[in-house]
């Protein structure tokens, strides 16, 4: 009990420095006078006036790192779609880019963002549960949740090709609990077969709410 104790103090006090502690930031600003200003007469005609036109530093020698130069093309855009509808690597995506264009200054965060938002207009006005539950059945996967106030407590995911294995090769199943690997801090459960051969195989993935028998007895009765 005594080192339970111990332990819950640690994480308590851990969880507070990390409240209390600053949060680092970083700017590009230098505070440069230079100023344009532009003014609408009518229309689409505009005029722009230089209210200060002097630097307080040199022009860079190099883009990298400024988020206007790390803009894609429509066409490098259009790429970062296709890739990431085959589930390729950020990595991959990133390296496919430079290698098309190899004056492309684009980095990693770039590559996160645009797929982020181009992931935003594929989902349209669906939140991601209604988005995540719509994949799995255009995929056909065998699904199964329930809920509590409307809010998905307990999700079960098993592909058909995974259910064709677990019929030839029923004897054996080995099934783990694992916890805190997701921002909702939801349990994921999960179920794995073994071949005549000694390969492992899935079977399905169980996202629960809690470690309780209830949420046992409904992801193993699925």
């Amino acid at each position: 009990m005594a080192d339970k104790s111990t332990q819950n103090s640690k994480a308590n006090s851990n969880k507070a420095d990390e409240q209390q502690r600053p949060r680092l930031t970083s700017t590009k600003k230098c505070e440069c006078p230079f100023l344009l200003k532009a003014f609408n007469i009518s229309g689409d005609e505009w005029v722009l006036e230089v209210a200060f036109g002097i630097h307080n530093h040199v022009a860079p020698s190099y883009l990298e790192g400024h988020s206007y130069a790390e803009r894609l093309s429509k066409e490098e855009y259009e790429l970062l779609v296709d890739m990431s509808k085959r589930l390729m690597r950020l990595k991959d995506i990133l390296i496919a880019i430079k290698s098309q264009d190899p004056s492309n200054t684009s980095m990693m965060r770039t590559i996160y963002n645009a797929r982020y938002f181009a992931r935003i207009i594929t989902r349209a006005c669906r939140t991601q549960m209604q988005q995540l539950l719509k994949n799995l059945r255009d995929h056909h996967y065998i699904e199964h949740h329930r809920s509590e106030d409307h809010v998905v407590t307990d999700l079960f995911r098993c592909h058909p090709f995974s259910l064709q294995m677990l019929h030839t090769f029923p004897h054996v199943l080995i099934m783990d609990c694992t916890y805190k690997i997701n921002m909702y801090r939801f349990l994921l459960f999960e179920i794995v077969g073994i071949t005549c051969t000694e390969q492992t195989f899935n079977v399905a993935f169980v996202y629960m709410s809690k470690e309780a028998e209830d949420n046992y007895r409904w992801a193993l009765s699925r």
